[in-house]
Parts: structure tokens; C-alpha cells; sequence
């Protein structure tokens, strides 16, 4: 009598098992055919959104191809956009003082177009002859410095 009990409890735990298992991995397959496409869309963001604070290749590639026909956007001259001692201050890490926050200009549309979004909290400026990358605390984070590099 007790090894017709156990029969019947390992008969019904084996069939248990048997039922529930296709079940879980149909479920894990799900789970799996999710992640697929969750990876190919984080892969899509990383082509159209920075998720860095640096610029990249690709970023001064872009760069030097429109500044290429636009060399004359950046003005040199003294004046509200530009003092020449601003000039040692603009590199990373630097806080844009108040009057210098007053010398920024946007970005350009096609510039902009380019280099895509900046990330969550960044956003690009111009300043002299410079494309600045920085955040919401006006820090800089990077520079593209077109009367050097381009």
C-alpha cells in the first residue's frame, strides 16, 4: 500500500513536471524574443543618441563636413559673442562664468542635425569659434574648437 502511494505521488509530480515544463519554456522563449528586440532598439538609440558626454569621431566628422561650407557662421570679432580672454577658459571642466552665458549662440539646424541629440541633461552651444558641449550647471564636458581642428 505505501509503494502505491508513492507510484501515485511521483506518477503525479512526473506529469506536473511534464505539463509545466513546455509551459516555462515557451515563457523563457518570450522573455528571450523580448530581449532580442530590446538590444536592437538600445543598438538604434546608440546610433541616434549620444548616451555619452563626449564628442566623437563621428561627431567631428560631421563637424569638419558642415563646417567645410559654413566657415563664415563663427565670428571672430570682439564684441557681445566673443572677448579674446575668454579664449584659455574654454575647455573641459570649466563653469561658463555669466557674461560668457550671454556670448552663447545655438547651434546651427544642419550642425545640429549632424551631431544629433545631446544626451539627457547636455546640450551643444556656440561661443567664439567653438561648439561646446555642456550641462544643465553650463560645465563643459567637451569642445570642438573649428580654428583648430577643422
Amino acid at each position: 500500500m505505501r509503494n502505491r502511494r508513492w507510484f501515485v505521488v511521483a506518477a503525479a509530480l512526473l506529469v506536473s513536471l511534464s505539463l509545466g515544463a513546455p509551459r516555462m519554456t515557451r515563457a523563457q522563449d518570450d522573455r528571450d524574443h523580448r530581449d532580442d528586440h530590446r538590444d536592437d532598439r538600445d543598438h538604434r538609440d546608440d546610433r541616434d543618441h549620444h548616451d555619452h558626454d563626449r564628442f566623437d569621431d563621428h561627431d567631428r566628422e560631421g563637424a569638419r563636413d558642415w563646417y567645410r561650407d559654413h566657415h563664415d557662421y563663427f565670428r571672430h570679432n570682439e564684441g557681445r559673442y566673443w572677448h579674446r580672454e575668454w579664449e584659455p577658459n574654454i575647455h573641459e571642466g570649466f563653469v561658463f562664468t555669466p557674461d560668457m552665458r550671454r556670448g552663447i549662440r545655438p547651434v546651427p539646424r544642419e550642425l545640429l542635425v549632424r551631431l544629433g541629440p545631446a544626451p539627457r541633461g547636455y546640450r551643444y552651444v556656440v561661443i567664439g569659434d567653438h561648439v561646446v558641449l555642456v550641462d544643465n550647471g553650463w560645465r563643459i564636458h567637451d569642445v570642438l574648437h573649428f580654428e583648430l581642428n577643422f
